[in-house]
């Protein structure tokens, strides 16, 4: 009976360890985010469009916001999250739907922080927004 809960917890423990390696920790720093920004402000009159989006100081690496839709903003670091030790900060490109690491040419949709194409296999780190229709907190 023991060798059976033996085998069984041996059994359970590689499963498990398995698991934690197949899994991709986000590598951009976890820093504290607490911005809020009044949208009838003129420096974020961008996010009043649907597609429109600001750089914003904070997060590891500087912060873009997007506008998704009426009641969505989102929130992402600036930080690429591939060559994190390298400090390469992403930007808008052109039209406005992507965003590509300055480095490693990795592509990203504004959207949802998913990746388009690149070297890269992890999303941008995003962070929570609440938006009352004036008002926009982000925080983590």
């Amino acid at each position: 009976m023991i060798r059976i809960r033996l085998v069984l917890f041996i059994i359970c423990a590689v499963s498990l360890s398995e698991c934690r390696q197949r899994y991709q920790e986000h590598r951009v720093p976890n820093v504290v985010v607490n911005v809020d920004i009044d949208l009838n402000l003129p420096q974020y009159n961008n996010l009043n469009f649907i597609g429109g989006w600001v750089y914003l100081d904070g997060g590891s690496n500087g912060l873009i916001v997007h506008r998704s839709t009426q009641e969505v903003l989102a929130a992402y670091d600036r930080q690429a999250p591939y060559l994190v030790e390298e400090r390469c900060q992403i930007f808008v490109d052109t039209g406005g739907t992507t965003c590509t690491d300055e480095c490693s040419e990795s592509q990203w949709l504004l959207f949802d922080g998913q990746l388009v194409k690149g070297p890269a296999s992890l999303p941008l780190r995003q962070y929570v927004t609440s938006f009352d229709g004036n008002r926009l907190s982000i925080r983590n």
